[in-house]
């Protein structure tokens, strides 16, 4: 990761931004009708000037039977009843029209046949090294990170890449549910961009099909299921891992700054847990808001924790509960008011309250952006504009995989998708993990690494650019502590905190570290940042 640089740019159209019809032909196995397939030639078919065909392979390579009976198993196992990735959908893809006569714009190659329709670009998904979704089950029953490559006759030298992650990574199923998400939206993006090359009429590489046996995976399964069982144990007889924040207050150095420094930790109580803190100091007094997710309840509500500078705090006190899963409460004043964007990506919406009577009673002021399930909506101001970084669920990815961002006039005016959404298809750089900051001239993002699941790290990265037609970062520093994970870092007012995951019973104080990726540079910060140390990125919001 050392010195990587992340840049994405939007589409570049045909002059005067008229897409003209491109025909896109989908190569499919007639022994592979996945609803994957049916996922992309749903969202390529919404494509104003696309037109959707499909043409069917003359040789079969369907998956391994065992597969088809491990997804069985976990099926019955963990109860899965969503439709996967891999469920068959043969009617549906039948449907479609075969190509029409004559060359095709664009082949997404599906089926890895030796002989394609003739076409101007050949598009072709790389799963770990291999074509089709075996890639995903040699991946899973090799323990390796998921990649998705997309090789493209357009730009041979260089595909178009993926990082996704799963929610378990011990589960096949949902393995595949990730990485066969993300590869709809990597395709979407490259037939967006321009390349301004001559395309190839060669396909994409071919590949030789990974080993994996059946007695693997049989192994890989069985494996799974006890250490799940051992684990069920160990939540009886330790209290299982949790989530705790730690806190400390410090006016003079972050721990950006320090680079090891301890935090005091609330950890809940036998009926919740306390996670994604953000500070907040109002007339002398600092609180810490929070998660507070309710086991009985079985979804977060937003809470409230008084804290003292001799170190004390008081008892968590639930300030704003829904009928469904609320976190992340991002917490900033403007106007002389006090305003919450929380998470609510389980109701599909982005909504704003404003405190009546501050820190404990909330009303809803307004629904910001609806009809996306997007989560840790992260606000800036920047350039004039607003900005909002948000985590989509694509299909039946994690929340975690991709990174979207929107742009408005006004807080509550009209959000506009930046046209190169999903800006980041990358477990480990997505996600947002807490307030935009200036730290050493700056502005730095605190993002979630999740590459080896959920809550794995927090990584610094620096914004770079910032634009309705761009966005860069680069990866600079990173958050550790030791074996337990963490996922949200914010700093206000002195009041630094952070979240950690592991067997919290009993933590009183937790030392954490911050690592430099690399060494230091000075970068111009972004126009109309507050130069105030360590504090959230200066923006004025306006409830209009």
């Amino acid at each position: 990761m050392l010195g990587w640089v992340v840049l994405v740019k939007a589409p570049v159209f045909l002059k005067s931004d008229v897409r003209t019809t491109m025909r896109i032909c989908l190569s499919l196995d007639p022994s592979r009708l996945l609803r994957w397939h049916l996922w992309l030639a749903e969202a390529l078919a919404e494509v104003p000037g696309n037109e959707v065909s499909c043409v069917l392979a003359a040789g079969c390579r369907p998956l391994p039977s065992i597969f088809r009976l491990l997804l069985e198993l976990e099926r019955l196992v963990y109860g899965f009843s969503g439709k996967g990735a891999v469920d068959p959908v043969e009617a549906a893809l039948r449907c479609l029209p075969p190509p029409p006569a004559g060359q095709a714009d664009v082949v997404i190659d599906l089926s890895g046949s030796e002989s394609l329709p003739a076409a101007r670009r050949v598009l072709t998904p790389i799963f770990n090294g291999a074509p089709g979704e075996i890639g995903v089950v040699a991946a899973w029953v090799h323990h390796q990170d998921l990649l998705v490559d997309l090789h493209d006759t357009a730009r041979p030298l260089r595909p178009w890449t993926a990082r996704p992650t799963s929610a378990d990574r011990q589960v096949l199923a949902l393995r595949l549910d990730s990485a066969l998400s993300c590869a709809v939206p990597l395709i979407l993006k490259a037939l967006c961009e321009e390349t301004g090359s001559s395309a190839s009429a060669n396909p994409g590489p071919r590949t030789a099909l990974p080993s994996c046996g059946a007695l693997s995976a049989l192994a890989r399964v069985t494996g799974t299921v006890a250490s799940k069982a051992i684990g069920r144990l160990d939540v009886l007889a330790r209290g299982g891992r949790t989530w705790g924040v730690g806190w400390r207050i410090d006016e003079s150095a972050s721990l950006l700054d320090k680079g090891e420094a301890p935090f005091r930790m609330l950890t809940g109580n036998a009926d919740s847990y306390l996670a994604d803190p953000f500070p907040f100091r109002h007339q002398g007094q600092d609180f810490i808001f929070v998660e507070q997710y309710l086991y009985s309840k079985n979804r977060g509500c937003i809470a409230v924790v008084a804290v003292n500078r001799d170190g004390t705090a008081g008892a968590s006190r639930i300030v704003v509960e829904e009928p469904h899963h609320l976190s992340y409460p991002f917490v900033f004043e403007q106007n002389g008011q006090i305003w919450m964007i929380p998470e609510s990506g389980a109701a599909r919406n982005v909504c704003l309250y404003r405190a009546v009577e501050f820190p404990y009673r909330w009303t809803r002021e307004a629904c910001l952006m609806e009809g996306i399930e997007g989560y840790d909506t992260t606000p800036l101001w920047h350039e004039g504009r607003f900005w909002f970084f948000v985590s989509p669920r694509l299909w039946k990815s994690t929340s975690w995989d991709a990174l979207s961002l929107y742009h408005a006039e006004s807080l509550t005016g009209s959000w506009t998708p930046h046209a190169a959404n999903p800006v980041l298809l990358d477990a480990r750089l997505s996600r947002p993990a807490g307030a935009v900051i200036r730290h050493g001239g700056r502005a730095l993002r605190p993002v979630q690494d999740c590459a080896r699941g959920y809550g794995g790290a927090v990584t610094f990265c620096q914004i770079d650019s910032l634009s309705e037609l761009e966005f860069a970062q680069t990866p600079i520093g990173r958050i550790w502590s030791g074996a337990l994970g963490c996922h949200t870092y914010n700093r206000r007012s002195g009041l630094e905190v952070i979240d950690l995951f592991g067997h919290m019973r009993g933590l009183r104080e937790v030392t954490t570290s911050y690592r430099l990726l690399e060494p230091e540079a000075t970068v111009s910060g972004l126009s109309g940042v507050s130069e105030s140390f360590g504090q959230p990125l200066s923006w004025p919001v306006s409830p209009g």
